[in-house]
């Protein structure tokens, strides 16, 4: 139930239409819980120490490169729940991932003292309270505050130091980290831009025009990461080509090689006279568009992006913590930390780690389990190497 992000109610349903017996009460589904917790914490955290073994041996000269981002069960600024994640910029696994929430539903309900031990009627001492409220302040911080715990520990946890962070145009964060300085005075953290975040910035007029000039902008920059000045030449190049004409063609920057994807140069390397422009930018538009091309590929902006880093494996990772912890589905923090140990385990060694997982629980392994799983690790890599086409 976990793995497709259901719980107790969605079983008894289940098992009811498929005329099962009635599975497990509540609190034998609360000791369950407890259990699968402690293994989902186990195997992730396993998983985490053999990707930051791999990210270390994989980054040049040790300086290692993460992207940090933040996810939030629910939109808007209400959130009680939120989940930041690292990933290894090499690697691509998760390094670490820290959930925070800012509701206890215990807390909420119970009308005694809420600190300490709790006592029954005839003064005996009970279960200690547990607490799952472990952060205090507003939804927006959470991220900030989820990464500061993830890079104070990252020494203690990985014996690691994040020396660059891959983030979005949100300052907040790498400003907090800055401040903090988790590896002292003299190890200062450099803020990488993402590029498809810096892609988006092209996209401030809402035309079809503009989208696909964002597209061209964003692989101007992933085709040239080794350099800013090559960056900044296809950049304009883009601007120039998009703005010429049969009297005014602008191709200075475009690429004159046999393979150009300029049909101008094209055809003046094959000495052919009568190529024609295709409608260009008007003149209103190019006039609009030239101070954002000029802002967006400044040196210092473009010095950020080398080597063409992206946050997308980020975002990957937030849509698989919501479907094994759904955001139509309230949920307390223990759900919320399964879901993030389960996608961390499936999200750097694939589904085939839910075997582990069940081995974990003593129960026996036949090839209905290993096939289905193996089948579908190959079905996923299969698809993203098709979309790489």
């Amino acid at each position: 139930m976990r793995c497709i992000g259901q719980g107790l109610e969605s079983l008894k349903t289940f098992c009811a239409v498929m005329s099962l017996p009635n599975p497990v009460e509540q609190k034998s589904h609360d000791v369950i819980n407890n259990k699968l917790s402690r293994v989902m914490k186990e195997v992730a955290e396993e998983s985490m120490k053999m990707a930051a073994v791999e990210e270390y041996s994989s980054s040049p000269d040790n300086l290692l490169t993460v992207s940090g981002d933040g996810t939030w069960k629910t939109r808007g600024h209400s959130s009680l729940i939120g989940v930041c994640t690292v990933i290894g910029a090499e690697t691509g696994k998760v390094l670490d991932r820290e959930v925070l929430s800012s509701f206890c539903k215990g807390c909420d309900s119970y009308k005694g003292v809420k600190f300490g031990i709790k006592y029954n009627k005839n003064g005996k001492e009970r279960i200690r309270f547990h607490v799952e409220k472990n952060y205090s302040g507003s939804a927006g911080k959470m991220e900030v505050d989820g990464m500061l715990r993830i890079f104070n520990r990252s020494e203690k946890l990985h014996n690691l130091k994040y020396s660059n962070y891959i983030g979005d145009g949100d300052t907040k964060t790498i400003n907090a980290l800055s401040e903090n300085k988790p590896y002292g005075d003299d190890y200062l953290i450099q803020k990488i831009e993402c590029v498809g975040h810096v892609q988006k910035r092209m996209g401030r007029l809402t035309d079809s025009l503009i989208d696909k000039l964002a597209h061209y902008y964003g692989n101007a920059i992933r085709c040239n990461s080794t350099s800013v000045k090559e960056m900044r030449k296809a950049i304009w190049a883009v601007w120039g080509h998009s703005c010429s004409t049969d009297d005014e063609p602008i191709h200075w920057f475009c690429p004159t090689n046999p393979n150009t994807w300029c049909k101008y140069n094209a055809a003046i390397n094959n000495n052919l006279q009568n190529y024609k422009h295709k409608p260009s930018v008007a003149k209103a538009v190019q006039d609009v568009i030239k101070p954002v091309f000029a802002d967006l590929s400044h040196p210092a902006l473009l010095k950020k992006c080398l080597g063409g880093k992206t946050q997308n494996p980020n975002e990957s990772l937030n849509s698989l913590i919501w479907k094994f912890c759904p955001k139509t589905i309230g949920s307390r923090l223990q759900i919320a930390e399964i879901a993030a140990n389960l996608e961390t385990s499936v999200f750097n060694d694939g589904n085939q780690i839910l075997i582990t997982i069940l081995e974990k629980f003593g129960l026996k392994i036949n090839r209905n389990v290993c096939v289905p799983l193996a089948e579908r690790d190959n079905r996923r890599i299969f698809t993203s190497r098709q979309r790489l086409l």
